[in-house]
């Protein structure tokens, strides 16, 4: 046997290489060779090949088409016979091979097929046309191949789909794939093992952000000297049959640098109140979220008359879809501070970080707001309905000069409250929708009522996130 594995470079059998699958496979690969260390890699094959057969009767269909498991024309044992025939024809080197440069790694060795029978998300018969000069699949090292055989002890299936984590951090990387391993053993030893793991989350927001609350909550290393510069790529395919697809969600820095430090101390209390209140449910469409209980309660023709987080946390939350899609979460912010107190640090960093904007900017929508609140409670009202009116920059200019410039020079303040650089660099710039700058400054103008303590009846009109997408279109 030790003969036999002699070929193998051992090395890249785990060294991270970029590739998202191969990398997942590889840090199996390193879970069981420190679990099981007197195994050798074919012995980790055999093993595998196992729990694929008898324990997940092997219903690894997503990853493979037609491979040795998945083949219905091999029945029981011969499944596992098979394949470990077929990995040790890649170790021996017996297999059809060709000198060349790994497509993953880049280095030179002897290349093997790969397809769709051994690897994920590739062509193979019919669509070579996929790969270079119409190989009959990827030609990959062998260490590459034996790899992909173990990624779906490392995946997870989010609403019916496959799903793997990439990271810019190699220990967020190992992390979300050890923790699948660890509760796959587990499984196996309490004999309820039947298959790839299922997420609790159907929704991949929702599960992107949980992988993102576990870094955080097990004080993972995201990056070095602690600057929080993680990006995530959940990769959310099926390689089934003859309708493989595959969706990639990607999470930027700054998303993430921005949601993490809305979970530090200061800001916590505040953000979860936000985003737990966000939830929705088609089949509890008048549910409403509690923020003294933080329960949904019902309407009275459901049958239950409240639901707890560990059941709404699975419905659909517009602020993760949003802030995953790349759309913005503003629009929430100004709803939501209509009627509740909320920390403007944190409309502070989304505008700074995610969208872009001067601080010089926000301050001076600050101090906007202040100016605009110390008038009488019919001003405030007649303000705040006309900046919810307006439908283009000129108006919002206007306002700025006619209700702000105007009203300070005719107080006989010595100073101007808008300069010229103001009004072009800081609430009109080039970067910035204009819109922007009006929610900002109603969400700052309901902040200072509720610090002042002032209750009015002025509310925003009803339009809804959706109808501010298609206006800004």
């Amino acid at each position: 046997m030790k003969q036999v594995v002699a070929t193998i470079n051992y090395e890249w059998l785990t060294k991270p290489t970029g590739d998202p699958f191969a990398d997942v496979g590889g840090y199996v690969i390193k879970y069981l060779i420190g679990k099981y260390p007197e195994k050798d890699i074919l012995s980790l094959i055999e093993y595998m090949a196992k729990i694929y057969v008898n324990k997940w009767q092997g219903k690894i269909n997503p990853f493979f088409l037609n491979s040795a498991i998945t083949q219905p024309a091999f029945k029981g044992d011969v499944k596992i016979k098979e394949t470990i025939k077929y990995f040790t024809s890649l170790i021996n080197e017996t297999a059809l091979n060709e000198e060349g440069y790994c497509r993953i790694t880049g280095r030179k060795t002897k290349l093997f097929k790969a397809g769709r029978d051994n690897s994920l998300m590739s062509g193979s018969g019919t669509f070579v046309n996929f790969h270079h000069n119409f190989q009959l699949g990827m030609m990959l090292s062998k260490e590459m191949i034996i790899r992909m055989f173990f990624v779906p002890f490392g995946s997870i299936f989010i609403g019916g789909r496959i799903a793997i984590i990439q990271t810019n951090q190699a220990d967020a990387n190992e992390f979300f794939v050890k923790k699948n391993c660890d509760e796959n053993i587990n499984a196996l030893g309490a004999s309820i093992s039947e298959g790839v793991l299922k997420s609790e989350y159907n929704i991949p927001a929702n599960a992107l952000f949980h992988f993102v609350d576990d870094l955080l909550i097990n004080q993972i290393k995201v990056a070095s000297n602690n600057t929080k510069e993680l990006s995530i790529t959940l990769y959310h395919f099926t390689n089934f049959g003859a309708s493989p697809e595959i969706v990639i969600y990607k999470l930027p820095s700054t998303i993430f640098k921005f949601y993490s430090t809305c979970l530090g101390p200061e800001l916590k209390s505040d953000w979860q109140l936000f985003l737990l209140s966000h939830y929705t449910n088609s089949k509890f469409k008048g549910a409403k979220y509690n923020v003294a209980t933080l329960n949904y309660e019902l309407t009275k023709k459901d049958e239950v008359e409240h639901v707890g987080f560990e059941d709404y946390k699975i419905w659909r939350n517009v602020v993760l879809d949003n802030l995953l899609n790349g759309k913005s979460i503003l629009r929430l912010f100004v709803n939501w501070g209509i009627k509740h107190p909320f920390n403007f640090t944190i409309v502070e960093l989304y505008q700074k970080h995610v969208q872009n904007m001067k601080q010089e900017t926000l301050n001076k929508i600050k101090e906007l707001a202040l100016f605009l609140t110390n008038a009488d409670e019919d001003v405030i009202k007649k303000s705040i309905k006309a900046l919810d009116g307006y439908k283009s920059a000129y108006e919002l200019r206007r306002f700025f000069l006619k209700n702000v410039v105007a009203l300070n020079y005719k107080n006989g303040a010595q100073d101007p409250i808008i300069t010229m650089e103001d009004l072009v660099y800081y609430l009109f710039p080039d970067d910035i929708s204009w819109r922007d700058i009006r929610d900002i400054l109603l969400f700052a103008i309901y902040q200072e009522l509720h610090a002042k303590n002032i209750k009015m009846d002025a509310e925003l009109s009803s339009t809804d996130i959706e109808d501010i997408e298609k206006t800004e279109n």
